[in-house]
């Protein structure tokens, strides 16, 4: 009989391009490196713990780092040696799960449920982080919870080589009182907006029961995100989670890499208008929206999201679009984006499906005026007429 409870592990490289250097070359080690930023123009992808004393962190740029740290050492990013390094990582883990839902290049998860019946899960991680640092000279830290989103929080805990456990009944206690910017999933973008709201800490957001104000910020992820605070989350340990499927996409490599928030949303914006006239022209609709975002120093993040319905409308592909990537933007200058659409049937099946379930009148006028607002917004630009809402 399958158990209710999971053990789950999350396994995090600590400054992992900094450690593959170190390990290459064991002069390095009491030095501080950073990785990426070989020009003054140059910004950092990330930074030994050795440079982090000194207050160096990622995306800082060049000059900055330099004025914290004279003595740092710069080194470009070296992809190939990563990768290698990697492979080392995901194949060593693979000796305890045969199933691995890489998080990226850097961290993965695994469900040790099973093995917990004859090893003590802290064993475990101990082990594991052991065999990772004398056979392949690479720190971890590994978070031990019953599902995804509290093993994401816990190995964020002690950083570098900690093992962290942390329990439904230690969330109030330990996952409460941190601040909202460090819960996993809330982006760069939306946290500001939470704090005007007065919800400074999870735990706020657990206990604001404005919902409608709430909304504003987080959409319909109000449940969503108010659950993985209450310590309530997935413990399925997924492999294909973020692998891409069959699907309609635009992506485009960029010849100067992008650093401006507005800047990336611009392009997205465009990707995704290309996306929405191409399932348009097949008559198609959607119902998985994907991103693909590959930084400057080659690593790649690849994130999806399901609507409950089908839909071929820009507006509402754009809004899962930004949201995807303003709750996983990382801290590094983008070379590539991608947008995409899968999960796809043809309209009039949709159309069917609708009547079928009576999700809302679905009329030629409704299908006329959707058509002219995507039409007079391809031709002028993003948001330049809207649907109004109705009273």
């Amino acid at each position: 009989m399958e158990k209710k409870y999971r053990v789950i592990f999350h396994i995090d490289l600590n400054a992992f391009f900094a450690s593959c250097e170190m390990a290459q070359d064991e002069t390095l080690r009491d030095k501080p490196i950073g990785i990426g930023g070989t020009t003054n123009r140059g910004v950092l992808s990330t930074a030994n713990y050795v440079a982090r004393k000194f207050g160096v962190s990622s995306a800082m740029n060049v000059v900055e780092a330099k004025r914290l740290c004279p003595n740092l050492i710069l080194l470009p990013v070296n992809f190939d040696l990563y990768n290698d390094y990697s492979e080392k990582f995901f194949g060593l883990l693979g000796e305890y799960a045969s199933e691995i839902e890489k998080g990226s290049i850097d961290e993965g998860y695994i469900d040790v449920t099973e093995l917990s019946d004859t090893i003590h899960p802290l064993d475990l991680a101990k082990e594991i982080q052991t065999r990772l640092l004398d056979e392949y000279k690479l720190p971890v830290s590994i978070g031990i919870a019953p599902n995804m989103f509290l093993a994401k929080m816990a190995s964020d805990m002690k950083k570098p080589l900690g093992i962290t456990v942390l329990r439904k009944r230690d969330v109030e206690e330990k996952l409460w009182p941190l601040p909202i910017e460090e819960m996993y999933g809330i982006g760069k973008k939306t946290y500001p907006n939470l704090k005007l709201l007065g919800i400074n800490t999870i735990g706020d957001l657990v206990k604001y029961d404005n919902d409608k104000k709430l909304a504003i910020v987080l959409g319909n992820r109000i449940d969503e995100f108010k659950d993985k605070a209450r310590g309530i989350g997935s413990n399925k340990v997924d492999p294909y989670r973020h692998v891409e499927m069959k699907s309609i996409g635009n992506s485009s490599t960029y010849m100067q890499d992008l650093y401006e928030y507005q800047d990336i949303l611009e392009k997205l914006t465009s990707l995704t208008r290309k996306v929405t006239k191409r399932i348009q022209d097949d008559n198609s609709v959607c119902k998985t929206i994907s991103i693909q975002v590959r930084y400057n120093d080659f690593t790649q993040i690849n994130r999806s999201f399901t609507l409950d319905y089908y839909t071929d409308n820009f507006f509402e592909i754009y809004e899962v679009v930004e949201r995807l990537y303003d709750d996983n933007q990382g801290d590094k200058p983008v070379r590539l984006l991608g947008v995409s659409v899968s999960n796809i049937i043809e309209s009039k099946n949709n159309i069917k499906q609708l009547n079928i379930f009576k999700v809302e009148e679905y009329t030629e006028k409704e299908e006329a005026v959707k058509n002219l607002l995507d039409s007079i917004n391809n031709a002028y630009g993003q948001k330049i007429i809207k649907r109004g809402s109705k009273k």
